[in-house]
């Protein structure tokens, strides 16, 4: 049986105000990783809010600047406040709380101070987390303790009258149960089991480690002596944080086995003291910025009121235990004390770490729980895993829905894959054994790890099978090699020559990035590329965007003007009012982004090829693919070295794609393009105070360029040139294709210098001057995303994470406009 946990013991007033809603939007805000996928794993470690991570990094910018310690003597008040704030939560005094770096380490130090003795019982809740768990057997076999395991009654929670009859049979020494498992959403009767501890002068040991930020925990109320708990749970902490309380008058009698300089005074030769507080248990040495992050988020939770905390969190755990319980071939596995917000689950005929995966291929991150994580309790069970969901304050119904959705999706799958494998049976087609590793005999990640919407994989034996190869590592290559690996993918990403070469489309210094288009097909695009910018730049530490905002002119006869969110026309004048370094032809208008910008392309490459390996992806740079073809659901792909094995290939070859696809070549058209710096004062009107980025539709050409910014003067460009191979040596621009671009930019920018350096590059065009991103034609294992035709830069993240999706199953209609379906079609523009 189990009881409600309370926070406290005062009457309720008369009168009470209405429970506080809670602001999801708000909470969100503040959380930059709420927008990088569904995250449901707050029992493991939550999103950090904005202001814990600037906590922590202001104070390693201190120790950096100052010192260690000096920084820590001139935070000392905010430390001291970081431990009233979690006496505050506890409802214990200042003085019973000890800072940690774990609820681990608070367990081990709490428990040996107890000094156990050969024969002291101690009775435990089979709740009791793995570590808890593994101290006590060490103990029991150590030093002769007994540890007896409390049954659990119907409703899943201790059973309180075994409790009793533990208590009445004899001298314990301990009482412990976690007040919410590892293993299910369980929440026991805390505050029963105090009562019944309390009244039999046992120490109880209470586990807050998963109530900790998710339910009210009061110490005095539930009746427990010590308590530990993390920061990195439902705290929204830093890792490496934990709490260790212990009540007085248990406190005076608890001395640590192995004291610090922190917990006690080196008084004489041979002598010492303890401090006579609950710092007795911490160490000298800690992560004061750690520290200060964990008050910064005990700062966010009093203001939004653990109660209100609760009541949201409960409210989305019981929709979501309700929405997956009736999906055919899902179970619940809470027992029927759960409560708060862990739910657990079990999808039939699939391992829990399948599923997982396949929930992280769709961007909903959960963790599966293994039976060795909670042995007591799940062994008990007949569970061997479990998969484990958990909501927070940043999550709402819109992230429900996702995981729902998601689950869904992978039982029809299952149910799919199963039919299909009945079928090869009864048509007398011998199954293929599962594929090992040579080395270690036992199955391979890629036997057991299927991608959505393929039929069964049935690899041949001894051969690795990839989850996704992507050819070409330009911004289109490298983005999706990041996104597909941040997804636990094994993916390989092949470059024919090395990376960060300048023989294709995405080397150089700068691209342009803005909102001006033709076309509203493309709104939706841009909004989804300015947010994937944002997120890059947040994942890599590293400034990749300048806004300068952007003036695109044209003809005021001009058939398709550009348009765009945000934008707006303006005239001659005007526009020389907002750039004073570029002057526009009679007759011409202009349209003016204030959020056009100018991207560091070269940081771009840098950054999602170092996000990708740190995610596992592998690069082999010098690899050109020399074919492929599709075999059943894979494909094989050859280099001058290998002979590989894929579920899906992503071709991102820009000039290379007609000889990848040789049915595309008849619609892709390559171009040799001239770009060049011009002399200008960076603090001129060709700087960034006179010009941002530019185009101006002339007779020459569409002249296009950036203020000079970087050192090198004004860079400019005319987007077009004759058609090229890219396999043909290309020399450097010409003195008359120089020329030519000299005379437009003199013609609009009469502040230019003569040309101080210049490079080419290629475009991959089509027709319509639209992108090809989608499937293959006949081949639907093999995504291609290509012909950018000279403004895909801007677009990079956004289609990067686009394939992603598209390998992983997940449909992106909003990318159909772009399928290369429409040039087979006669689909119009």
């Amino acid at each position: 049986m189990s009881a409600p946990v309370t926070a406290g013991t005062a009457a309720s007033p008369p009168n009470p105000a209405p429970p506080r809603p809670l602001n999801v939007a708000a909470e969100r805000a503040r959380t930059p990783g709420s927008f990088t996928g569904h995250h449901f794993n707050s029992a493991g470690a939550a999103l950090l809010a904005n202001g814990t991570v600037e906590a922590v990094i202001d104070h390693l910018r201190a120790e950096s600047l100052s010192g260690g310690y000096e920084a820590a003597k001139h935070a000392a008040p905010a430390l001291e406040a970081v431990y009233a704030r979690t006496a505050e939560l506890l409802g214990a005094r200042l003085e019973e709380v000890a800072l940690v770096e774990s609820a681990t380490a608070g367990w081990q130090r709490a428990v040996s101070a107890l000094r156990l003795r050969p024969g002291d019982r101690v009775l435990a809740a089979r709740s009791s987390y793995v570590s808890s768990a593994l101290h006590l057997l060490s103990v029991e076999r150590d030093h002769g303790v007994q540890v007896e395991l409390l049954p659990n009654g119907p409703d899943g929670a201790v059973d309180l009258e075994a409790l009793e009859a533990a208590l009445r049979a004899g001298p314990a020494a301990l009482v412990t149960a976690a007040h919410v498992p590892t293993s299910s959403g369980l929440v026991e009767p805390a505050a029963a089991i105090g009562a019944l501890a309390g009244a039999h002068g046992v120490p109880y040991l209470l586990d807050a480690t998963q109530s900790l930020g998710q339910l009210p925990v009061d110490m005095g109320a539930i009746g427990c002596d010590l308590l530990i708990g993390t920061g990195r749970k439902f705290l929204r902490g830093p890792r490496g944080t934990g709490l260790l309380a212990v009540r007085r008058p248990l406190l005076d009698r608890l001395t640590p086995e192995a004291p610090d300089v922190r917990g006690a005074r080196w008084t004489a030769e041979r002598s010492w003291e303890l401090v006579p507080d609950a710092k007795r248990f911490e160490l000298w040495e800690a992560a004061h910025a750690l520290r200060l992050g964990l008050g910064a988020a005990l700062t966010d939770l009093s203001a939004l009121g653990v109660d209100t905390v609760a009541r949201h969190l409960a409210a989305l755990a019981a929709a979501l235990r309700e929405r997956l319980s009736a999906l055919p071939g899902v179970h619940i596995t809470d027992p029927p004390a759960a409560g708060g917000a862990i739910v657990t689950f079990v999808v039939d005929g699939l391992d829990a770490s399948d599923v997982q995966r396949q929930l992280t291929y769709r961007r909903v991150h959960l963790i599966a729980v293994p039976a060795g994580h909670g042995r007591w309790d799940m062994d008990h069970r007949g569970l061997t895993k479990v998969v484990r969901a958990s909501v927070h304050v940043y999550n709402d119904e819109d992230d429900l829905d996702a995981l729902v959705e998601a689950v869904r999706e992978i039982v029809c799958l299952r149910g799919r894959a199963t039919a299909s494998a009945m079928g090869r049976r009864d048509s007398g087609v011998e199954a293929t054994a599962p594929e090992t590793d040579p080395a270690t005999a036992t199955p391979s990640p890629a036997a057991t790890d299927p991608i959505p919407a393929l039929t069964p994989y049935a690899p041949r034996p001894n051969s690795r099978c990839h989850d996704a190869i992507v050819v070409g590592l330009g911004v289109h290559g490298s983005a999706a090699l990041r996104h597909l690996a941040a997804r636990g993918l094994d993916v390989l990403g092949l470059e024919q020559y090395g990376l960060h070469h300048d023989l294709g489309s995405s080397h150089g210094a700068t691209r342009m990035i803005r909102r001006a288009y033709p076309h509203p097909d493309w709104d939706a695009l841009v909004d989804t590329a300015y947010r994937a910018w944002a997120e890059l730049e947040g994942a890599s530490k590293a400034q990749l965007l300048d806004i300068t905002g952007g003036l695109y002119a044209a003809p005021k006869d001009r058939p398709d003007p550009l348009r765009g969110p945000g934008c707006r026309e303006v005239d001659t004048e005007e526009a020389a009012r907002i750039f004073p370094g570029l002057r526009l032809p009679t007759g011409f208008t202009a349209v003016h982004d204030p959020r056009a910008g100018i991207i560091d392309a070269q940081e771009t490459l840098r950054a999602q090829l170092t996000l990708a390996e740190r995610s596992g992806a592998h690069l082999h740079d010098q690899a050109p693919v020399l074919d492929w073809e599709p075999d059943g659901d894979e494909v094989v792909v050859r280099t001058g070295k290998a002979v590989l094995r894929t579920r899906r290939l992503v071709l991102c070859t820009g000039p290379w794609t007609a000889a990848q696809v040789p049915s595309l070549a008849q619609h892709l058209t390559v171009t040799r393009i001239v770009n060049a710096y011009f002399a200008a004062d960076p603090a001129g009107p060709l700087g960034p105070s006179g010009l941002g980025s530019f185009s101006v539709d002339l007779p020459q050409g569409l002249l296009y360029g950036f203020p000079a910014a970087d050192g090198r003067g004004l860079k400019a460009g005319l987007d077009s040139g004759p058609p090229w191979d890219p396999q043909a040596p290309r020399p450097e621009a010409t003195a008359d294709e120089l020329a030519l671009l000299a005379e437009a930019v003199a013609q609009v920018l009469p502040g230019a210098g003569p040309v101080t350096e210049s490079l080419t590059c290629l475009y991959t065009m089509t027709a319509d001057r639209r992108f090809i991103v989608g499937e293959v034609p006949g081949a639907p294992q093999v995504l291609v995303a290509s012909a950018c035709s000279g403004h895909g830069f801007k677009f990079g993240p956004a289609i990067g994470e686009a394939l992603a999706d598209l390998v992983c199953g997940i449909a992106r209609p909003d990318l159909d406009f772009l399928s290369p379906a429409r040039l087979f079609l006669g689909g119009t523009p």
